[in-house]
């Protein structure tokens, strides 16, 4: 019998030990969003975004859209590299947006003369952005606090 109770004793304590050093979602998502630097993340991709927009709808010279969607490509895959975050849902719209500006940054970059194909990158920024709005919302409900990301809300 006090082989047993030991066992039961050891199993619970093991068991509370487990419960003490949990973090908060909202905790653990504080603390990656401090690291990762999040808010700067979006604001610098909300930046190159609006770049590419302005090169694609003014216009302006193919070596000049290439610099932009470059920019907006690389800044996309830094930001990737921060993935995965302690929030499945807020790591799934962060990788939607990032992957979805690559993918616009490198079409932008292959038809930077042809307007019908530049186009169509800029349709696929526009749902980056869609995805980096959401992402940013979805952490600002988690941590209870907004993350003050310039040109959102």
């Amino acid at each position: 019998m006090t082989r047993a109770l030991a066992v039961a004793v050891v199993a619970a304590g093991l068991a509370l030990a487990g419960c003490g050093g949990a973090q908060s979602p909202g905790s653990a998502l504080s603390s990656w969003t401090s690291s990762s630097q999040l808010a700067n993340a979006a604001g610098t991709l909300l930046n190159d975004s609006g770049a590419v927009r302005d090169a694609i709808h003014q216009h302006r010279a193919a070596s000049v859209v290439k610099t932009v969607c470059a920019e907006l490509l690389l800044d996309a895959q830094g930001a990737n590299n921060e993935l995965p975050t302690p929030d499945a849902q807020l790591t799934g719209l962060l990788s939607g947006a990032y992957d979805q500006f690559a993918k616009a940054a490198s079409r932008c970059y292959a038809a930077s003369g042809t307007p019908v194909a530049l186009s169509r990158a800029d349709a696929i920024r526009v749902g980056a952005l869609g995805l980096l709005v959401a992402a940013v919302l979805r952490a600002e409900a988690v941590l209870g606090r907004p993350l003050h990301v310039r040109g959102i809300p």
